[in-house]
């Protein structure tokens, strides 16, 4: 919409600076050929360089401020329709009042000049202001010329006589239905246009909504049955494991898998159906409003983020990795963060990073028996302005090649999403310290 409606602006800009330029110079031209006039009325010596100065005031104005372009339409066909009909008005009523002089002799030839500004109208005017425009200017210009012409026969039966009446006649009757039918035909185009707009929008949320449900399986994979598939292969590239402990360990992988289909599933099944209702899209939310651990729990997405920073640090220590078990000091505090701009999808990402953060230590931190995850309200150098960091912290072996792409890349589009960094690092004295920070609004 915003492209569309700039390119028109961009086009109704260049004509209105070549009707303003050819104004500027047609008014300086009858200005002189006025003057070599022996004797020329007072009103076209006056009206021609007037003309000229508002013309060229208002193609100075449009050059130097693009977007007064609107101002400058309604300014310019607003001083356009005052020249045509005060001088109609003028030598009507001069006509009526000396009866010496005829209408037919002393009326300048206003009628093209009316018949452009209709063709300026329908370019540059709003439909919804276009024919009642038209239709005043037409009504105020022809109203006393065509009055004194069935006042006085004789000149009505003049060639110029018939002209007036033919063109502030009939011929301007056609010309406003042809405005009414142009009405017409923009405000159908702009529905169409606004239909095919909300197609595309339609298009564009699902399509969204399907790269999210990818993103989100990955994310439910790399935390859930691959970590257990990473272990599983570690334990027998070390050990010999019974084929009984192997099957049951693949049981519990297969079910891990299937468990995470099955959600990916019903999350799928919801979006579809919340597609279908676009037009109820406000009251049927497009997301699901819970999250699937890779453990098997589910969290709402809709508590405050914090209580939900409790519920998924929890629940993932209750996994069976193996450097969870050697952890003697647990520091867990998390600030409370009630209120929040962050959507469910930023919840749902921001559950996952801590997920997989705290995966990470027991998966890989061989020697770990000290982790502290914490948020915290960080005041930025604008007094006014808060982030939050959230950090998980070990002292064990540190960083290792076994920790994936796949993660480190989600934490910095996730990072990007929020406006906010991240970091993950070795730290001096042993451990790896994993951080992730994101501006709060004011």
């Amino acid at each position: 919409m915003p492209t569309i409606l700039d390119s028109q602006n961009a086009l109704k800009h260049r004509v209105m600076l070549a009707i303003l330029s050819l104004t500027t110079v047609g008014a300086a031209i009858a200005t002189m050929l006025h003057r070599l006039d022996p004797h020329p009325h007072w009103v076209n010596l006056i009206a021609p360089p007037l003309l000229g100065i508002i013309a060229l005031a208002l193609l100075i104005r449009l050059y130097t401020a693009p977007k007064s372009l609107q101002q400058v339409i309604n300014l310019g066909l607003l001083g356009a329709v005052l020249f045509v009909v005060v001088p109609s008005w003028y030598f009507t009523l001069a006509a009526f009042i000396a009866p010496d002089t005829t209408l037919v002799g002393s009326l300048p030839p206003l009628i093209s000049i009316l018949f452009l500004i209709m063709m300026i109208m329908m370019t540059a005017l709003r439909p919804r202001h276009l024919l009642g425009t038209a239709l005043i200017t037409w009504g105020a210009m022809a109203a006393p010329i065509l009055t004194y012409l069935l006042l006085h026969p004789a000149e009505l039966t003049t060639l110029r006589g018939l002209d007036l009446v033919i063109a502030l006649g009939p011929a301007m009757a056609a010309q406003i239905v042809l405005l009414l039918f142009f009405n017409r035909l923009q405000d159908l185009v702009d529905r169409l246009y606004h239909e095919r707009l909300q197609y595309y929008e339609q298009i564009i949320e699902r399509q969204t909504i399907r790269q999210r449900a990818m993103e989100q399986a990955v994310t439910q994979v790399h935390n859930g049955p691959l970590q257990t598939l990473a272990l599983l292969m570690r334990a027998v590239q070390r050990e010999q494991i019974p084929a009984p402990e192997l099957l049951q360990r693949l049981n519990e992988l297969n079910a891990e898998i299937r468990a995470v289909g099955q959600s990916l599933t019903q999350d799928a099944d919801l979006d579809h159906r919340s597609t279908e209702r676009f037009a109820d899209r406000l009251e049927q939310p497009l997301f699901e409003q819970t999250l699937r651990l890779g453990e098997g729990s589910r969290v709402d997405l809709n508590n405050p983020l914090h209580n939900l920073f409790h519920e998924v640090y929890a629940l993932t220590l209750k996994r069976p990795l193996p450097h969870f078990q050697t952890i003697r000091v647990k520091v867990r505090n998390f600030a409370p963060l009630e209120s929040s701009n962050l959507t469910l999808e930023l919840k749902q990402d921001l559950c996952l990073w801590l997920e997989e953060a705290l995966c990470n230590v027991g998966k890989h931190a061989q020697g770990v028996t000290r982790l502290v995850v914490t948020g915290e309200l960080v005041v930025t150098e604008r007094q006014d302005h808060r982030d939050y960091l959230l950090t998980v912290r070990d002292n064990g072996l540190g960083l290792t090649p076994e920790l994936g792409h796949q993660g480190t890349q989600f934490c910095h589009l996730l990072a990007d999403r929020l406006d906010g960094t991240f970091q993950r690092r070795s730290l001096p004295d042993g451990g790896v310290i994993c951080q992730i920070t994101w501006p709060l609004v004011p």
